[in-house]
């Protein structure tokens, strides 16, 4: 399957370890066919926001609309 070895490969290129790659790109196209589905969006468009996801968070960083979400966390105790 091209889509999986692809993702794998950047699962790796993005840190994750050779053990955790290949499940996590399984996981991704997993997801990716649930948000289609629940958002009525293609598995394509899906799996953009997944990635981007993944990007700024092997950035270390809070994406977009996430910010306040991340803050709350802290307030919960």
């Amino acid at each position: 399957m091209k889509d999986l070895r692809s993702l794998v490969e950047l699962c790796l290129k993005l840190g994750s370890t050779e053990e955790q790659a290949p499940i996590l790109a399984k996981q991704l196209l997993k997801r990716s066919s649930q948000l289609a589905e629940e958002r009525g969006i293609t598995e394509t468009e899906a799996m953009d926001h997944l990635l981007s996801l993944m990007v700024y968070g092997s950035r270390g960083e809070v994406p977009p609309g996430y910010a306040s979400q991340a803050g709350q966390e802290g307030s919960k105790k």
